[in-house]
């Protein structure tokens, strides 16, 4: 019966957990945009001489939604390439940037979406390593970030690498740390590995990782 029921566990799970992340971000995009789309279902309805039941005409406004956000992004994509709108959009992040409260936000933003979004083949993240943590002989994993600030740098002798490191099991957060080069240790582990890691709090690893994808029955 354990055996059973661990099996049915295992594959349940990552199913059910997907789920709940996709009708997640579908209800999070959706959301703002249910009311406008509304009238369009209304009007569906009233040609057609139909009543959809009130769940069915929620979704039917989010799928709507749905689709026209994916249209409007695609659109806006593709006009942001003509010189015109690039010019236009130049000067509108010339005044936001002369807004005292907004610059910085949309500063920090626009770096760091533009960091993680990168179409040039850069990562946000470098590579995976581990550095003392809170002090020796204590490790933890973080990943290389960007650049050490040349102010930062110049402050000492030591050549600084700058290390993201992630707290579990929430990855969202962490710590920005300014570590020296020879405490910097560079692991045979991927950015994805690492999340998983950390997400599972350790019991999620690299060889466990890749035994999950021979199947449920490899662990019995």
């Amino acid at each position: 019966m354990k055996k059973y029921f661990l099996t049915g566990l295992i594959l349940l799970l990552p199913v059910a957990l997907t789920l709940m992340v996709i009708f997640f971000l579908f209800d999070f995009f959706t959301a703002p945009f249910v009311n406008i789309v509304g009238p369009l279902i209304d009007l569906i309805q009233d040609n057609l001489h139909l009543t959809f039941p009130t769940g069915l005409t929620l979704f039917l406004s989010r799928l709507f939604a749905l689709i026209f956000l994916c249209i409007f992004i695609f659109l806006l994509g593709m006009v942001t390439q003509w010189f015109l709108v690039r010019n236009f959009l130049k000067l509108a992040q010339i005044v936001i940037s002369r807004i005292p409260i907004a610059k910085t936000i949309y500063k920090v933003s626009r770096d760091i979406f533009g960091a993680l979004f990168a179409m040039d083949g850069k990562k946000a993240f470098k590579e995976p390593v581990m550095v003392p943590f809170p002090s020796r002989p204590n490790f933890c994993l973080g990943f290389h970030a960007g650049e050490v600030a040349a102010e930062c740098q110049e402050k000492v002798e030591t050549p600084l690498v700058s290390v993201f490191v992630p707290t579990a099991p929430h990855p969202i957060s962490g710590f920005l740390f300014l570590i020296p080069e020879q405490d910097v240790y560079k692991v045979d582990m991927t950015n994805e590995e690492v999340v998983k890691f950390l997400v599972s709090c350790g019991m999620i690893v690299p060889e466990a990782d890749k035994a999950l994808e021979k199947g449920p029955d490899e662990f019995f």
